[in-house]
């Protein structure tokens, strides 16, 4: 009897103490918010799940950095190939929406590279992590995947 109730202590233990109302046992390390210089390091489209990565013949990278305000608001900065990406405003909602109205940014001719981001960046619908390190913000036809730098 006595063993049977150590056993059912044992796994109460084990089951409770790992819940996700635990913070201490966090095991994913996924971020809690978009805070941090992020690369892009790939452009999907959502149609026909065609992948681009930045050409060779592209000097320079897309970066960003966010710094969230409050739980839901915050803002970017950063850079393209051939531009300056200024500071811009950004919100998040329930299920990891994500809406970036405005792209405040220098224009100078842009690369391919580049242009994928400016021309989809403003669609920005909802974002996603993928192991702590990677940052996926899907727009209404591309996916813009992003690496933790």
């Amino acid at each position: 009897m006595k063993s049977s109730f150590l056993l059912m202590g044992l796994i109460g233990f084990v089951f409770f103490s790992c819940t996700k109302f635990s913070a201490d046992c966090d095991h994913k390390s996924e971020p809690k918010s978009l805070d941090g210089t992020w690369k892009m390091v790939l452009v999907k489209d959502n149609s026909t799940s065609a992948v681009t990565t930045k050409p060779s013949t592209v000097q320079g990278d897309v970066i960003l950095t966010f710094i969230s305000n409050s739980p839901t608001t915050g803002s970017f900065t950063g850079k393209t190939p051939s531009n300056d990406i200024g500071t811009n405003a950004y919100t998040t909602g329930p299920n990891q929406r994500l809406s970036i109205p405005n792209l405040n940014m220098t224009k100078v001719g842009e690369t391919s590279w580049g242009g994928l981001f400016v021309d989809n960046i403003r669609n920005a619908q909802q974002y996603s992590f993928e192991a702590g390190e990677k940052l996926n913000i899907k727009t209404s036809n591309k996916i813009l995947a992003f690496n933790k730098q």
